[in-house]
C-alpha cells in the first residue's frame, strides 16, 4: 500500500493484481487485448492496403516501418532485414499495451485499467525473448567460437564485467520499461482518488495526466525497439561494442 499522510491520506494498491494459481490475470488478459488490437489491425490493413491515396492508417503503418527500415538498414545494413518485423512488431504492441490503461475498466477501485507493460512479468518476458534473439544472431553471425572469444575480448581480465553486461541488458531493458508505465498508473490513481475531496482539481489535471501519460507510453515503444535494434547491432557488428 502506498499511503499520503494528513489530511490527504489515501490508500492505493502498489504491485497488487488479480490473481489465480499464481498468475496475473489482469496482465494476461490486458496483455491479450493488446495483442488483438495489434493483429487486428494489421489485418485490417492488409485488407484495405491500397497503392492509391492512402488512409492515415495505411499512412502511419508505413512511416512505423519506414522509420525501422532506416534504423535496420543504418545500423545493421541490408541483409538484416529479417529484424524488420520484429521491430515494427514491438513498437506497435508496447505502444498498444502502454495505452491500454487509458480504456475504461475496473482494477484497485479506479476507473482505468492497467497497462500489462505496469507489470514487471511482461517486461522480463519481452526482454528475455529480445535477449535471446540478440545473442542467437550473434552466434550465427560470428559463429560460436567467435561469440565466445567476443566475451573474452581485450582486456580479457574485464571478461566478468563483460557477462555482467550482456546480463544486465534485458534487465534494463525491462525494468526502465515496467518503472515509467508502473509509475503513470500511480499518477492515475493518486489523481483519481482525490476526486471526493478535491473534484475540480482531479477532473482537469486527470484528463492532461492521461495525455502526459501517453506521450510516455509513446517514447518508451520507441525506445524498447529502438534498443532491441541496437542489440541485434552489437551481436553482430565485428569490432564489438
Amino acid at each position: 500500500m502506498l499511503e499520503a499522510s494528513g489530511f490527504l491520506a489515501v490508500n492505493i494498491p502498489v504491485g497488487d493484481h488479480i490473481t489465480r494459481h499464481g498468475f496475473n490475470l489482469d496482465t494476461i488478459y490486458t496483455t491479450l487485448i493488446a495483442c488483438a488490437v495489434v493483429l487486428g489491425m494489421g489485418f485490417y490493413l492488409r485488407s484495405k492496403v491500397t497503392a492509391q491515396v492512402p488512409g492515415k492508417l495505411q499512412m502511419a503503418w508505413e512511416s512505423l516501418v519506414g522509420w525501422v527500415q532506416e534504423q535496420v538498414g543504418s545500423s545493421l545494413g541490408p541483409q538484416y532485414q529479417r529484424v524488420v518485423p520484429l521491430g515494427v512488431t514491438i513498437f506497435a504492441l508496447v505502444l498498444v499495451a502502454n495505452w491500454i490503461e487509458i480504456l475504461p475498466g475496473l482494477y484497485h477501485n479506479t476507473d482505468y485499467a492497467p497497462a500489462p507493460t505496469a507489470d514487471v512479468n511482461l517486461t522480463y518476458a519481452m526482454a528475455i525473448v529480445v535477449f535471446v534473439l540478440t545473442n542467437a544472431a550473434g552466434i550465427r553471425a560470428r559463429g560460436f567460437g567467435g561469440y565466445i572469444k567476443h566475451l573474452f575480448r581485450k582486456p580479457v581480465a574485464m571478461f566478468p564485467l563483460h557477462i555482467i553486461e550482456e546480463i544486465a541488458k534485458p534487465l534494463t531493458l525491462a525494468l526502465r520499461l515496467f518503472g515509467n508505465l508502473f509509475s503513470g498508473g500511480i499518477m492515475i490513481a493518486l489523481l483519481i482518488s482525490f476526486i471526493p475531496k478535491f473534484y475540480i482539481l482531479s477532473i482537469l489535471f486527470t484528463p492532461v495526466w492521461k495525455l502526459f501519460d501517453m506521450f510516455i507510453g509513446l517514447i518508451q515503444a520507441f525506445i524498447f525497439a529502438l534498443l532491441t535494434i541496437l542489440y541485434f547491432q552489437f551481436a553482430t557488428e565485428e569490432g564489438g561494442h
